[in-house]
């Protein structure tokens, strides 16, 4: 059997997902992505990264404000008959009538191990929480979102200093490996996958993450900010301010337990950074520790060096962070 697959899926982790698909020989009938938005300070319409690769390479595009009520957009879908659905951050509801229809299912690369972090932001849900063992769960689609049968999972452990960029580019990688291996099993047995119930009870749920998620609390301890900054990487990027001005916070990073003592300056409060050693500036946390602030950029400007920011703005005794 030659087998086909209609594709769901928008942005940029999501289009290297169905790169690596056509790559490997898979036939794509369809795909399914957002409608073009305004993006930039320009606002200027802009299709999703999906919808790019689908057009440079002759795949059918289907766009929907809202699928799940969009007749006509149901009917396109249907219209292909294809044996397989994969989703892949698509940013949107599948309707049943959708999910239901291909004859061995829809399938779907979650960034997390279900049911752990269903919802709309499962790695930075996960880099927030400071746990230490992550991967990708590839599951059937369901009513209830991320509630499906699960077909595969893959976990590893996450270093300190991983980000939702690095660890979204790993799950793309290794969830493709699996998928392609997944449907080339289908293709030669013709046999459905064997998949296993979730258990409910150990469900957790993630919400959409949004701008009020960018602010930095300096009386937080320093492991939660550098949690924040690595999860908020590299959208919508975690914020602080300083003389009124915004700051974006690009990447930091904990002092380890083998670097020797750094002394904090007396009367700092959280909030409060210094420069040691004339290259490392360091930010002091609501529990005491240290952050240290690798790379940010201040408004109007390109990222910087922490010690250059320093350096450039010629920060005053008593000023700090807000």
């Amino acid at each position: 059997m030659k087998l086909s697959i209609g594709y769901f899926g928008s942005p940029e982790h999501s289009k290297e997902l169905l790169s690596l698909l056509l790559d490997a020989g898979i036939q794509v009938d369809f795909v399914v992505t957002n409608i073009d938005k305004p993006v930039g300070r320009k606002q200027i319409i802009t299709p999703t990264p999906v919808k790019e690769l689908a057009e440079a390479k002759g795949i059918p595009v289907i766009q929907s404000p809202k699928l799940r009520t969009d007749e006509e957009a149901q009917k396109q879908i249907l219209a292909f008959g294809s044996p397989v659905h994969i989703v892949y951050a698509y940013g949107s509801i599948v309707p049943d009538i959708v999910f239901q229809d291909p004859k061995f299912g829809s399938i779907n690369l979650h960034g997390s191990l279900l049911p752990k972090y269903r919802g709309a932001s499962p790695v930075q849900s996960f880099l927030l929480s400071g746990e230490e063992s992550s991967g990708f769960t590839i599951q059937y689609l369901a009513k209830e979102v991320d509630s499906g049968d699960i077909i595969s999972q893959k976990s590893w452990k996450v270093g300190p200093l991983e980000t939702t960029a690095s660890l979204l580019e790993s799950i793309t990688q290794e969830g493709a490996t699996e998928l392609i291996r997944l449907l080339k099993q289908l293709e030669s047995t013709e046999s459905g996958w064997k998949s296993s119930p979730q258990n409910p009870k150990d469900a957790t749920h993630c919400k959409k993450i949004t701008g009020a998620d960018r602010p930095v609390i300096w009386t937080e301890p320093a492991i939660r900010i550098h949690n924040r900054i690595r999860a908020l990487y590299p959208d919508p990027l975690a914020t602080t301010e300083f003389r009124g001005k915004k700051l974006i916070l690009v990447s930091s990073y904990l002092p380890g337990e083998s670097d020797e003592p750094i002394p904090i300056p007396e009367g700092l409060i959280p909030g409060s950074f210094f420069l040691y050693q004339k290259k490392r500036l360091f930010c002091l946390c609501g529990d005491g520790n240290l952050l240290g602030i690798d790379t940010l950029q201040p408004e109007g400007k390109k990222p910087m060096k922490g010690f250059e920011f320093f350096n450039g703005a010629r920060v005053l005794a008593g000023e700090s962070f807000t």
